[in-house]
């Protein structure tokens, strides 16, 4: 009992132990000081943030001028991409999208639009309408109207050529008539597109042409469409037929 009286009191006067309890103190001091007071200075100075502004659509000027009004930094993307939307050289994406809360300072990455894509019509002749069909669907184009037209050499149902010509460029999308031969049409004659007429005025017109009236069909009109407008005819339009056919009609009632 007294030797630890005695240690007790050694402890008590000895200059190591106040220094050590001094330093202990000190430190938790400091780490509450750093806790409570400069971490949370630096945090307000280096991580203020803000919504980062709606970009898409406007032209790099603008873009640029927004991002640095409200405390980003830009970059440009080297490859743009196309779009059926958005016009050439205005911004299409941005990273970090807009709205976004970012770090102020922060880099948005801006990639422009190339607009619509342009493609070469591709070369159809001597391809079946189908085949047609197929090639430009695969190009990103669409096959419009058929149009038939003579040829001497291109059998019936082959193509001749395309509308716009083969080689031309055209916007992704773009509608492509095709041409078909309707083989040798010595002593045939094409029918027009009737569709939309009054049957009383087309009559003559088939006289003309030397056609004659077929089956005249009657049926309730869905657009408005005035009393006897040709609807559609029997054989199609586009066809060379020889002299004498009958053409059937259906018109609205």
């Amino acid at each position: 009992m007294n030797k630890l009286k005695s240690i007790g009191n050694w402890l008590k006067k000895s200059p190591f132990v106040k220094a050590f309890v001094i330093w202990i103190v000190a430190l938790v001091l400091l780490a509450f000081v750093v806790d409570k007071i400069v971490l949370p200075l630096f945090a307000g100075e280096f991580a203020k943030t803000g919504p980062v502004p709606n970009l898409e659509g406007l032209s790099a000027e603008a873009a640029e001028a927004s991002l640095t009004e409200a405390g980003f930094k830009y970059e440009w993307l080297e490859e743009g991409r196309y779009s059926s939307q958005v016009p050439a050289g205005m911004v299409l994406v941005q990273m970090p999208a807009a709205g976004r809360v970012a770090k102020l300072g922060r880099t948005v990455k801006l990639t422009k639009s190339l607009g619509l894509r342009e493609i070469e019509i591709p070369d159809l002749r001597g391809k079946s309408q189908k085949q047609a069909g197929i090639s430009l669907s695969r190009a990103g184009l669409v096959q419009g109207e058929i149009v038939k037209g003579a040829h001497q050499s291109i059998p019936r149902g082959v193509v001749i050529r395309t509308i716009p010509m083969a080689g031309k460029k055209a916007r992704m999308g773009d509608t492509i008539k095709v041409v078909i031969s309707a083989g040798v049409t010595t002593g045939k004659t094409l029918l027009p597109d009737f569709s939309g007429e009054i049957i009383d005025l087309v009559y003559p017109k088939l006289e003309k042409l030397g056609f004659g009236v077929g089956d005249i069909k009657r049926v309730k009109g869905e657009n408005g469409e005035a009393p006897g407008t040709v609807l559609e005819t029997s054989p199609k339009y586009g066809d060379y037929l020889p002299p004498n056919t009958k053409i059937d009609f259906v018109i609205v009632d």
